[in-house]
């Protein structure tokens, strides 16, 4: 019997009598468990996943302008026009922003002030109601900041007035007011218009040349476009000396008159980066002849002011409409009369609203594009080279490419320098029809003008790679730069929009 007292292998010595073995679920009992399981779990997510779509929505509410939003008041001027103050980190300061709020689209038309912008509310709410010639029906959201004075809506490089005065106007119509805007209204950051008259029509021009990513039209009003010169600083210190008591202002917006800030914030100087972007203006000016409804509203000293100012205006204009047509630019020309007066302004948003709304609608989104440059950070002359270069080296890793393919790249231009530097600053429109490899033209919109020759060697490479490609899983070789659409005909040679 002394098998009887051995312990079982399973067993520990020591050990009670060995507990029962675990149940073995039946396969039908494991099949409607697995079910069960799976079921309750679809539930979760599907409960987490409207929970967050419902805060999200909240969070970010498009259209319905009879809702107001959290912060803001109504505003008396009506027309669903709500006055939000919106946190500048760059100005240290709130600023006052009235918003119309679309019927469900998410564009936006950014409404800049003139010369003596109050800083309780915008001229755009008295002087002319852009809520009721953007009515319900043209749905998009209407932004109108307070404030600005004098200031040429730009970063200022110093101070201004006795007090040193934060100016950074570019960074909050760029960077922080989209950022509101998007959270609270559901404005798109790249589907939108921005409009200027006198003081600020050149600078509307300028914002949309240096942020084409976040405007696709611009319409300019009664502005002054060449500012990088003599004539063109004097009127800045006019402007800022004799309305804001500016008197440091010429020199502490953009420094000494003839710098590169200042050429860099011509919007004449840079008009061609509109038509790089593929971007509209719409453009106008008065004669300077006023109308009887005007001479009737002015006082005698106003009436001289706004003939003198409006006859100005209207020179610069026809100067600019020339030097945006022979850029190659999208350029619409509105007629108009009448003096520099809101009067004219208003009746030019009404005229130019159709081909702005049409932009909007549409015109693709301006997306990021990439240029080769060289480590100082100017543009590199031997850019398609090195573009070519990237690409070989790309198709050296991939495996999915046949030998003679890579005899072939290896084959061309084998003197090319291989280090590269790239700096995403420019953009152009999308287009969903786009190749994943850059074609000639890519390649010449986005980097600096170079012999056409070369052009054709750097780009016969890349389209050679992605038409031999066989295996789909296998990754595609990636160019040093994005493609982008074509770029217009009359812009052969383009340069990268400075930030």
């Amino acid at each position: 019997m002394s098998h009887s007292s051995q312990a079982s292998p399973s067993e520990a010595p020591g050990s009670e009598a060995p507990s029962p073995k675990p149940r073995r679920l039946s396969p039908r009992r494991r099949v409607l468990t697995g079910i069960s399981v799976v079921a309750i779990l679809t539930l979760g997510l599907f409960g987490a996943s409207t929970l967050f779509d419902s805060s999200n929505t909240a969070s970010a509410l498009r259209g319905h302008p009879e809702k107001l939003r959290p912060g803001c008041t109504w505003d008396s001027s009506g027309y669903f026009v709500q006055n939000c103050k919106v946190w500048s980190e760059s100005q240290q300061r709130h600023v006052i922003v009235q918003i119309r709020a679309s019927s469900g689209s998410d564009s936006g038309v950014y409404l800049l002030d003139g010369m003596r912008a109050s800083e309780t509310r915008s001229a755009w709410t008295t002087d002319v109601q852009a809520a009721r010639v953007y009515d319900a029906k043209a749905d998009t959201t209407l932004v109108m900041p307070v404030g600005g004075a004098s200031s040429f809506y730009t970063d200022w490089d110093g101070g201004a007035g006795s007090n040193n005065t934060i100016i950074k106007q570019e960074t909050f119509l760029t960077s922080e007011l989209p950022a509101y805007l998007e959270e609270q209204f559901g404005v798109a950051r790249n589907n939108n218009a921005i409009v200027g008259l006198s003081m600020s029509g050149g600078p509307a021009v300028t914002l949309a040349e240096r942020h084409p990513e976040q405007f696709k039209v611009v319409q300019a009003m009664s502005g002054y476009y060449q500012t990088d010169n003599p004539i063109g600083a004097l009127g800045v210190f006019a402007t800022q000396s004799l309305v804001s008591n500016y008197v440091s202002g010429i020199v502490n917006m953009w420094g000494k008159p003839g710098g590169t800030r200042w050429t860099d914030n011509d919007p004449s100087k840079n008009v061609g980066k509109l038509a790089e972007n593929g971007q509209v203006l719409v453009i106008s000016s008065g004669n300077g002849f006023l109308t009887p409804s005007e001479l009737a509203k002015l006082a005698p000293q106003d009436q001289i002011s706004a003939i003198a100012l409006e006859i100005l205006s209207a020179v610069s204009t026809v100067l600019m409409q020339l030097q945006a047509k022979q850029s190659g630019a999208s350029v619409i020309s509105l007629p108009n009369y009448g003096g520099h007066t809101w009067e004219n302004w208003g009746r030019a948003l009404g005229d130019g609203k159709g081909h702005v709304l049409e932009a909007l609608r549409n015109n693709p989104p301006v997306t990021a594009k990439t240029t080769v440059v060289s480590a100082s950070g100017s543009p590199d002359p031997e850019a398609p080279a090195k573009v070519t270069m990237a690409v070989k080296q790309a198709a050296a890793a991939s495996p999915a490419l046949d030998a003679t393919v890579l005899a072939a790249l290896e084959s061309t231009d084998a003197s090319s320098p291989s280090s590269e530097t790239s700096s995403s600053e420019s953009a152009g429109p999308s287009d969903a029809s786009e190749s994943a490899a850059p074609s000639s033209d890519d390649v010449s919109a986005s980097v600096p003008a170079a012999p056409e020759s070369a052009a054709a060697e750097s780009a016969a490479p890349a389209e050679q790679s992605a038409a031999t490609t066989t295996d789909p899983s296998a990754p595609e070789p990636a160019p040093s730069a994005p493609p982008v659409s074509e770029q217009p005909a009359s812009s052969t040679t383009t340069t990268t929009p400075v930030r």
